[in-house]
């Protein structure tokens, strides 16, 4: 299932969320207006398995009304993730709440802190900067 964005979304932003919906077919993709000219995107039915218990995970991110001046940054994920070794998540992943407008409450979240350094994120597609953090969380 996908939700579509309203026509107050930035081009710019609309296009990063086709792009996304299209990158991941096997995942449930929604959108929340941001009341800016971005989204807030949810995936759920991320694949995750090994090394997490977890076999999947949701992950939520802004598509920020600057795009394509600007990274997707942060991500977050389900906030009973954990390792099958036992071992820490380590650097990089922090509890937190998420307050977004899918929302009435605060959702318990583990945030992903993968910032793209300097100008690069506008060399790479929204697909490829999530896809970047996911391969980077299974790498740990």
């Amino acid at each position: 299932m996908t939700t579509t964005p309203d026509a107050a979304i930035k081009a710019a932003v609309k296009q990063a969320f086709d792009a996304i919906d299209a990158a991941f077919p096997d995942c449930a993709v929604t959108s929340h207006p941001d009341g800016q000219g971005g989204l807030w995107v949810e995936l759920t039915g991320v694949p995750f398995g090994d090394p997490y218990v977890q076999g999947d995970s949701f992950i939520v991110f802004l598509l920020p009304f600057t795009l394509p001046g600007a990274d997707i940054y942060p991500m977050f994920v389900r906030p009973d993730l954990a390792r099958r070794d036992g071992a820490a998540l380590g650097e990089g992943f922090a509890a937190t709440e998420l307050s977004w407008p899918a929302e009435p409450s605060p959702r318990q979240v583990l945030q992903i802190s993968r910032r793209t350094r300097g100008n690069l994120f506008a060399a790479q597609t929204a697909p490829q900067k999530v896809t970047k953090v996911l391969d980077w969380v299974m790498s740990r």
